[in-house]
């Protein structure tokens, strides 16, 4: 990003991504960089009266039509008028009701696999699917430099909440939205408070000595531009239900469970009994910014050290320690990195890469909700694998959701220059066979 007088200081979170680019076109810069999200609307949809909405949004979060470029420490002020948000039509007429959210998920497929050059403003796009006169799925595209997974929660509620204004509805006025840049000299001056004092140094003692945790490759990187894919897979409600009891009768959360089911794998996978595995936090804990849309995503590096570990209760007490240390004293991950320097220093090795493992985080409005003429629902139950997929910087990204219907569904992001499909597919079964065994007997001795 580049800078002038009127230029505003970036964020720890956008420093960091800063640090991750190569200059490759995966990279943070790069056109593939994106989040995509789909959103079914029941009700009358007029696409006219939606892109208005949709420029409305661009108006209301300036960071959509902020200017972005590679290589510098300060953000251009937005611009005032960068053109309106990209809709694509496309008349989907002859779906049957049944196969109406697979296609959905189809276009959102084809949306996040599609390029986008960073510098063309502004930073969101939209397709809609219209299936009938009162049905429509409509996919949202933003970069993901601007803009992280709770951000979709947030545009897409505007955007309800502006095109219903449009069409004449009497709903309650959207309070004035607090921009990226405000958090971003907020999170400046907090920095010599006590209570980020008192995080370095739990991170100083925590990390010490540490390493990410890196999985081998099936082969080395050779200089080649990454090509990520997709793989997806569903836990059903029964395994989830048993996940969420284990989690209670442990005073922990479900990721905690989750999570410990990981970190067996990464022992599996690697060896190590000092695991530390990266996940990630909303990272909107200072200040109202909840409404906010930028990318506050922090970065966290869990350790558990499971050298003596007998049992998966064992694992699950201690990852739930990690979790309630990490949490609780949460940091962005540049300040984190100032305390433990070594963390990173084999994360370039071409024959291992970084993992990161998260659950899915969304804002206080609901993924299903009734605004003005429009019923909204997110689809969420991704089952569609892609052989092309959008960005990441580096290193592969294993999500999780856990659905309103009980189950939960895997995306498994990685790298297929490095990993072959098999590899990854037997990732997901060896984690669903080691979270099978820890519901259905949490002190059974561990596999050796």
């Amino acid at each position: 990003m580049t800078g002038s007088d009127t230029s505003q200081t970036l964020s720890l979170q956008q420093e960091f991504i800063n640090a991750l680019d190569k200059g490759d076109e995966m990279g943070p810069f790069g056109p593939a960089y994106v989040l995509a999200s789909a959103w079914r609307l029941r009700g009358p949809v007029d696409p006219a009266v939606l892109s208005a909405a949709l420029d409305d949004v661009v108006a209301r979060h300036e960071i959509l039509r902020t200017p972005v470029a590679r290589g510098s420490s300060v953000a251009l002020p937005p611009e005032p008028a960068p053109g309106p948000v990209p809709l694509a039509v496309h008349d989907l007429s002859g779906t049957p009701v049944a196969d109406r959210d697979r296609r959905g998920e189809e276009l959102l497929n084809e949306m996040e696999g599609g390029r986008y050059p960073v510098t063309e403003l502004p930073h969101l796009r939209a397709a809609l699917a219209v299936f009938a006169p009162d049905d429509a799925v409509l996919v949202l595209l933003v970069h993901h430099i601007v803009a992280d997974g709770w951000s979709m929660g947030v545009l897409m509620h505007d955007v309800a909440d502006l095109y219903a204004v449009r069409c004449g509805h009497e709903v309650p006025a959207l309070p004035p939205a607090r921009q990226y840049h405000e958090f971003a000299a907020a999170q400046r001056e907090s920095l010599t408070d006590p209570a980020v004092l008192k995080a370095a140094k739990y991170w100083r003692e925590h990390l010490a000595d540490a390493e990410m945790t890196l999985i081998p490759a099936d082969r080395p990187f050779a200089g080649k531009t990454a090509a990520y894919a997709a793989h997806r897979f569903l836990l059903d409600a029964e395994l989830t239900a048993a996940t969420a009891r284990l989690a209670k009768s442990h005073r922990a959360s479900p990721f905690m469970v989750f999570l410990s089911a990981y970190n067996v794998l990464l022992r599996e996978l690697t060896g190590t009994e000092d695991v530390v595995a990266a996940s990630f936090s909303a990272g909107r804990g200072l200040g109202d910014f909840n409404h906010a849309v930028g990318p506050f995503l922090n970065f966290v590096p869990l350790r558990t050290r499971l050298a003596g570990c007998r049992t998966f209760a064992d694992v699950l007490d201690r990852t739930r320690t990690t979790c309630l240390g990490a949490f609780s004293n949460e940091l962005p991950f540049p300040l984190i990195a100032m305390e433990a320097p070594g963390l990173l220093a084999s994360a370039a090795e071409p024959e291992r890469d970084l993992p990161a493992f998260e659950l899915l985080q969304f804002p206080p409005e609901s993924s299903s909700e009734k605004v003005g003429g429009l019923a909204i629902t997110e689809l969420r139950r991704r089952l569609l694998s892609q052989d092309v997929s959008c960005g990441i910087p580096d290193g592969i990204v294993w999500a999780l959701d856990v659905l309103p219907s009980g189950e939960t569904v895997n995306s498994l992001k990685f790298d297929k220059n490095l990993f072959d499909a098999d590899t990854v597919w037997g990732w997901a079964h060896s984690f669903e066979r080691i979270l099978r065994a820890a519901v259905a007997d949490p002190n059974s001795p561990l596999p050796q």
